[in-house]
C-alpha cells in the first residue's frame, strides 16, 4: 500500500500530503491546525496513533511551560499506532506494524548515552515536547524508539507503556524491593504503576495513599489492598517509600515515613521553582538515601515484556477518552480527576 492511498484511508489527510494536528502556542492557547506530514529522514518511520495518553507534563506545558518545550508544540508523549510509511535505512519495522513508542529521542553519543542513561542526554528531544508529538494525525519517529507490539494487547494498554517504563525505572531506582515494605505516595498513574510493578517484583508489602477515595477505588481493582488516606498512615516507617504526587506536602511527608536506611525516590513532577522543607539531621541520623527518577532510562523494552503479564491490572486505570481534538476539554478532564489515565483517541 503506497503513503498516499494510506492518508486516504486515513480520513481528514489528504494525497497532497496535509494533515491536521493540535497545537500549543506561546500564549498556551490551544488551536488545531493543518500543516505538512512530517518528512522521514534517515530511520524514520511515521505513525499513525491508535492512543495517547495525557499526563502531567502535558499539563505543564498548556498551563506554564516545561522545561525543553519548543513552543509552538503538538503534544502527545504516550502513544501507540500503526506504521503507515518507513524511510530509508529503516529494517526491523515494517508498514503496518502496531507499535509502541519510546518518545525519548536521544543523540546515543553524549556522556550519558554512553553511560546508559539516555534519559540523561546532553541533546534530549522528547517527542510531544521538543519535537512534534502523537495529538495529530501523523507522527514522525525514529525506528529505533518504536517497538513492535501484539495489537490484542489494545491501543489504550499499549498506550501506557510509556508511563510503565518510566514506574520500572523508579523502581529499579529504589536499588531493591523485593521482601521489602514499600509505600507509594500518590495514586495517579505512576504512583499505581509503581504500586503494580513493586507487588510483580516481589515487595513484602506495598502501601498507596491517596486523599481521593476514587482512587483508592481504582486502585483495589488493580489488585492493590492497602490502600488508605495520607492522614491514617501513622508512624510506621518504610524500607522504599516512593513520592508520586508531585506536590510539597507529600514530598514532605515522604521525609518523615522512610526507614532507617532506607530509600526516598522522587517520581513527582513538581513546579521548576517549587521548594520543600524538611530538617536534614533527619537525613544524617537515620542514614536515608535520596534518590530522584526521571523519565523511563532506556526501560522500554522491559516494559513492553512486563505489560503482556499486568495488562488487566493495568487496564483497570483507563477512564474516558476524548477525540484528540478535544485535547484541552480532555486535560481539564485529567484535572478534574475523572479518571486516573485519560486517553486521546483518533477515530
Amino acid at each position: 500500500m503506497s503513503l498516499h492511498s494510506l492518508f486516504d484511508a486515513a480520513g481528514p489527510a489528504s494525497p497532497g500530503g496535509r494533515m491536521r494536528a493540535v497545537r500549543i502556542g506561546e500564549d498556551h492557547a490551544v488551536a488545531i491546525v493543518e500543516t505538512a506530514v512530517p518528512h522521514l529522514a534517515e530511520g524514520e518511520i511515521l505513525v499513525r496513533p491508535a492512543a495517547c495518553g495525557i499526563c502531567g507534563t502535558d499539563l505543564h506545558i498548556l498551563r506554564h511551560g516545561f522545561p525543553g518545550t519548543r513552543y509552538p508544540v503538538t503534544p502527545g508523549h504516550e502513544f501507540a499506532g500503526h506504521v503507515v510509511a518507513v524511510g530509508p535505512g529503516v529494517g526491523h519495522v515494517r508498514e503496518g506494524d502496531f507499535v509502541a513508542v519510546d518518545p525519548n529521542v536521544v543523540c546515543g553519543h553524549c556522556r550519558w548515552c554512553r553511560a546508559g542513561r539516555p534519559n540523561l542526554c546532553l541533546q534530549l528531544q522528547p517527542i510531544g515536547v521538543a519535537r512534534p508529538g502523537a495529538a495529530a494525525e501523523f507522527v514522525a519517529t525514529p525506528a529505533s524508539n518504536a517497538v513492535v507490539v501484539r495489537e490484542s494487547l489494545g491501543a489504550g494498554v499499549a498506550a501506557l507503556i510509556e508511563p510503565l517504563a518510566c514506574a520500572l525505572h523508579a523502581v529499579n531506582s529504589a536499588q531493591g524491593v523485593k521482601d521489602r515494605s514499600v509505600l507509594v505516595l500518590g495514586g495517579g498513574t505512576m504512583g499505581l504503576l509503581i504500586a503494580i510493578v513493586s507487588e510483580v517484583l516481589g515487595a513484602g508489602r506495598v502501601t498507596l495513599s491517596d486523599p481521593a477515595p476514587a482512587k483508592h477505588a481504582v486502585a483495589r481493582r488493580a489488585g492493590i489492598a492497602d490502600v488508605v488516606e495520607p492522614g491514617a498512615l501513622g508512624p510506621d516507617c518504610h524500607d522504599v517509600v516512593f513520592e508520586a504526587a508531585g506536590v510539597r506536602g507529600a514530598l514532605e511527608q515522604a521525609m518523615t515515613l522512610v526507614e532507617k536506611t532506607g530509600v526516598l525516590v522522587q517520581v513527582g513532577v513538581h513546579d521548576e521553582d517549587a521548594t520543600v522543607g524538611f530538617n536534614p539531621f533527619t537525613i544524617y541520623e537515620r542514614e536515608i538515601r535520596i534518590i530522584g527518577s526521571n523519565s523511563c532510562a532506556g526501560k522500554f523494552p522491559a516494559a513492553v515484556d512486563l505489560m503482556a503479564d499486568i495488562r488487566d491490572r493495568a487496564a483497570v486505570l483507563l477512564g474516558e477518552s476524548f477525540p484528540v481534538w478535544d485535547f484541552a476539554m480532555a486535560v481539564d478532564s485529567m484535572v478534574a480527576g475523572h479518571a486516573v489515565k485519560t486517553q486521546l483517541r483518533f477515530s
